[in-house]
Order: C-alpha cells, then structure tokens, then sequence
C-alpha cells in the first residue's frame, strides 16, 4: 500500500471542547505557522472554542492540524471556515483535503449544509485546493477587507 495513502487512513478529528493548555498551545503553534502574526492565539482561539467550533486533525495521536468555524447568525444553516492549518511536516501529502472532508462530514451531521471561507486572491495554491479538491467556488470578492490592499476572495460550497 502506498505510504501517503496508509498515512491518509491514520488520520482522524476530534472536536475540542475543553481548554487543553497543550491542544490550545498546539492549534496555536500550528495557526502562527501557516498565517504569522495573523495567526490566532489563546484570546482568540478559546472564544471560538467555545461558541463556534474548533476541530483538531490527528495523525495517530499527534495533532498535526486544526479548523476553526464559526456558524452564520443570518444562516444557520452555514459554517464559516475561519481558518485552518496543517503542521508543516504533512503540507503537500493530502492532509489537508482529508481534514477539509471529514470537518464537513461532522458539521453536515450538525445541520450544515454550506461552507463559506475567504483566501488572499495571491494564494493560489489555497485557491486551487479549494477550487480543485474540494469544489468551492468563487461567489464574491471583498476590496480592501483588512486594510488598504488587502483584498480577500469569497469561496462557498455547498456540502
């Protein structure tokens, strides 16, 4: 059996509930590798815990991910996807759409049936995953949403 593949079937998700100094430290190290300063940090990522909801990738049993979603006030119906990193040893083998995956087969069992998410419009390798493996699609684009410059894509699915 091909290694990624066998490497794919030991991956699962847990729903974090409970403030784990290590789990929260962890999903915190993991956002600020992927998104810098803009990562989140316990002021941020304990709320979401708490009123959203905030799902850690296992691989056996070392985090090797997290997903933070946040539920639609005008649509209960939809989840935002807040955003979502993978440990820098696992980028590029699937672990990513694998987890995008299985968040939505638990939060479709929730009653969610569409994902909205926004992306920078130069990170193309997050728009082609998106786009791609997971088929999202682009339904409005947001000029200037964190400051001069800073624009983001607006992507939906429905699941």
């Amino acid at each position: 059996m091909d290694k990624n593949i066998k490497e794919l079937q030991n991956l699962h998700i847990k729903i974090i509930k409970k403030n784990d100094p290590y789990v929260i430290g962890r999903l915190i190290e993991l956002d600020k590798q992927a998104f810098n300063e803009g990562g989140l940090d316990e002021w941020t990522m304990v709320p979401i815990m708490r009123h959203g909801r905030i799902i850690a990738l296992y691989f056996s049993d070392e985090i090797a991910g997290g997903a933070q979603f946040i539920k639609d006030w005008d649509n209960v119906n939809k989840a935002y996807l807040y955003g979502i990193s993978i440990a820098k040893e696992y980028r590029g083998k699937g672990f990513g759409t694998k987890f995008l995956k299985l968040c939505f087969d638990e939060l479709r069992k929730e009653g969610i049936d569409t994902i909205e998410l926004t992306v920078d419009p130069k990170n193309y390798p997050a728009i082609r995953v998106y786009e791609q493996k997971m088929g999202f699609k682009i339904i409005n684009e947001h000029k200037n949403e964190y400051g001069k410059g800073e624009h983001r894509i607006v992507m939906e699915l429905n699941i």
